[in-house]
């Protein structure tokens, strides 16, 4: 049984053993303190930072030299990263140095995505971070262990593998292909400092993806890949990439399909056909030829009948699709040019009609009295010049000439001097012996001579 007065010191102890309870629940955590101290790290053989010195570049394959020092423990790897201190970007390793080949462009760069043109020198930072053992990386990033510098790099060099039968040939400076025939162009690279990796190639509108590739086939449907050009002036332009994503170029130029070949006819031994609306100033109606550099009637109407071919020794289908026609220099109608564009077929007939003549009788049966060079104005060395176009819509780039004058000139008829007395100028009194010339001239065209 209790004492008097032992409930009330139960009580006491109960009450205050609850409140310390509560008191110890309401308690905040004490604070922890960390007594690891961070390592230290250094670059120890590294390039000279860029950003205080600019105009030193480093080879695109560098040697980094690093250590780490723990106050409190030791160190048992790094961190490292290029480019990037964010904190996932980094990787560990144990080693002390390490040889790193960066590049100096971004792989963006190489396929046109970024709309820069490759360089040869491109700037980059390394990160350095020591790591202890109780894993505790150095948070700093400072002059100590990181560095920013400008890799540079030689470009690769692309050499095509030309020579007899190959494009290019060496022969000519621009090689022509048959039209629609398989070919291919090869190559290869070599770098200055490195190893060629990759190549490309764009010809036309066609970019080839990067591959280990060294050749490219057209028009070739037996060759997977095969790229179709048609008929063209071309420029291909080959790209070599090294291990540091630099870009080494070279071209190469060719066309595709024998432009056609063309001829006045009789070929060889050519001739105009002309009329002649006047003689000694009366209307006439006189038809005649003329060979390359002779003179034609002034106001005549000239045609000629033109040929050509596109067969290049079987090469190419003999296919022409139609020609057009240039007098130039010289004029009709008071200095009216005559130019025609490419025409093939004026009339379907019967007869069939083309444009390989330009005679006014069959003008003017096909309803073509524009093609009809008629009313010359006078001029030497006229230039008539005709080409042939292929169905590959290819013309031909020497053209057919034929070169001719028009006009002849005025003629002396008669001339007669005989003695007479005159006084000319006025200057004395009186007649003195004077000689009176007279004479008579005609034109052969138009009957008259204006002027003497």
């Amino acid at each position: 049984m209790l004492m008097p007065g032992s409930w009330r010191s139960l009580a006491l102890v109960v009450f205050l053993s609850v409140l310390g309870s509560f008191l110890l629940s309401c308690a905040k955590d004490p604070l922890r303190v960390d007594r690891n101290r961070p390592p230290q790290t250094f670059l120890v053989a590294a390039p000279i930072d860029t950003t205080i010195t600019e105009d030193i570049n480093y080879s695109y394959r560098i040697h980094l030299f690093w250590r780490g020092e723990d106050a409190d423990g030791y160190v048992v790897g790094f961190l490292w990263s290029w480019d990037d201190s964010s904190i996932g970007a980094f990787q560990f390793t144990t080693k002390t140095d390490s040889i790193f080949e960066v590049t100096v462009n971004d792989s963006s760069q190489l396929t046109g995505g970024t709309g820069i043109n490759p360089g040869n020198a491109k700037a980059h930072s390394f990160y350095i971070r020591a790591v202890d053992n109780l894993g505790k990386a150095d948070p700093s990033l400072t002059i100590f262990n990181s560095r920013a510098f400008t890799a540079s790099t030689e470009p690769p060099i692309v050499t095509f593998l030309g020579g007899p039968g190959m494009i290019p040939s060496g022969t000519v400076e621009i090689d022509t292909l048959c039209d629609g025939a398989p070919f291919q162009v090869c190559w290869f690279g070599r770098d200055p400092d490195g190893v060629v990796t990759r190549y490309r190639f764009d010809v036309g509108p066609y970019n080839s993806p990067l591959s280990a590739d060294s050749c490219a086939y057209f028009n070739d449907p037996s060759r997977p890949g095969s790229v179709a050009l048609s008929s063209g002036l071309y420029t291909m332009s080959v790209s070599a990439i090294d291990n540091a994503n630099a870009v080494g170029r070279n071209n190469v130029q060719f066309v595709v399909n024998h432009d056609p070949e063309t001829w006045f006819l009789p070929k060889g031994a050519p001739i105009g056909h002309y009329i002649q609306p006047y003689y000694l100033g009366q209307l006439v109606n006189i038809v005649g030829t003329f060979a390359p550099g002779d003179t034609v009637l002034f106001r005549s109407t000239v045609w000629w009948e033109w040929d050509g071919e596109d067969s290049h020794g079987g090469c190419e289908p003999n296919c022409l699709s139609g020609w057009n026609f240039v007098l130039g220099p010289g004029t009709r109608n008071d200095f009216d040019p005559y130019i025609i564009g490419f025409l093939d077929t004026l009339s379907v007939g019967p007869p069939l009609i083309r444009f390989n003549n330009n005679d006014p009788d069959r003008m003017s049966q096909a309803g073509f009295t524009a093609l009809i060079l008629d009313s010359l104005d006078a001029g030497t060395d006229m230039i008539a010049r005709v080409a042939s176009r292929d169905c590959s819509s290819r013309a031909d780039g020497t053209q057919a000439t034929f070169l001719f004058h028009c006009n002849f000139p005025p003629k002396i008829t008669g001339l007669s001097v005989t003695d007479t007395l005159a006084n000319p100028d006025g200057l004395i009194t009186g007649d003195e012996p004077c000689k009176f010339i007279a004479w008579t001239s005609e034109d052969f065209e138009d009957g008259l001579a204006t002027f003497a």
